[in-house]
């Protein structure tokens, strides 16, 4: 099964919610959502996915936090 593309998918979600459309159609799939909160849980569910674009020559780097134990 190949990667799903998140900005299809969001750009479809966006395009239905703006439309005031509970039912979204993307590559042949449809999902009726209940209402606009689930809309929205979608979308922020597929940005969290996505992959950040680095711009050329550079690379992204992905968030980390560094925790450090000293018990003097």
């Amino acid at each position: 099964m190949p990667a799903p593309d998140y900005a299809t998918e969001i750009a479809a979600l966006e395009r239905g919610l703006g439309l005031g459309e509970a039912r979204i159609e993307s590559d042949g799939e449809s999902v009726t959502y209940r209402g606009v909160g689930d809309i929205m849980k979608a979308i922020d569910y597929f940005r969290s996915r996505a992959v950040p674009v680095a711009p050329a020559g550079t690379f992204a780097r992905p968030a980390s936090t560094i925790a450090v134990f000293d018990p003097r």
